[in-house]
């Protein structure tokens, strides 16, 4: 964590502990659903990974003020840039961060919706598959694709921050 996101979460530390606790429970429903392989499970860039952002978004802003959700997902997206540069193959990229801060904001936007909460996640499922969020180009054995359809093999895309992966609305995976 970068010095000026450790001096962010010390002045908003009631802020950063209420985050924590609706974290580790939107963690156990993504679990939950994941092992269900609800939206195809594709965690990484797929339906699921929108779905948890947008979810994670949703249940941060419902509890605590939009700034500092919106806060926390950032700095979360700037960690995943340090471990993209220590950690070799991390699987983190500029395509990732910009599908996660996508589709967060429309978790933030949801929050702002009347909503029971028994009925959140098929709002969020509707909204994926209404093309509503974003997710990363792949065919269906979850492989990468460029903006021609071809294949990007993992090794290349995994070793450069900017690459030839693309986004794509939610409703035009194959």
């Amino acid at each position: 964590m970068s010095f000026k996101d450790k001096i962010w979460c010390i002045q908003n530390y009631d802020c950063v502990l209420s985050a924590i606790d609706i974290s580790i429970n939107v963690m156990q429903i993504m679990d939950s659903l994941n092992k269900e392989k609800f939206l195809g499970g594709n965690s990484e860039g797929g339906k699921f990974d929108a779905l948890r952002h947008i979810f994670w978004m949703y249940s941060l802003s419902s509890e605590i003020e939009e700034e500092c959700s919106r806060r926390i997902g950032q700095i979360y997206e700037n960690y995943g840039y340090y471990i993209y540069s220590t950690i070799e193959n991390s699987g983190y990229d500029s395509v990732g961060m910009q599908m996660d801060l996508f589709n967060n904001e429309l978790g933030i936007l949801l929050s702002k919706e009347e909503i029971e909460n028994s009925l959140i996640i098929k709002r969020i499922e509707e909204i994926i598959n209404s093309g509503q969020a974003k997710v990363i180009k792949k065919n269906q054995n979850y492989e990468s694709l460029d903006l021609n359809g071809e294949i990007i093999p993992e090794d290349e895309w995994k070793k450069q921050w900017n690459n030839r992966r693309v986004l794509i609305f939610s409703n035009e995976l194959e």
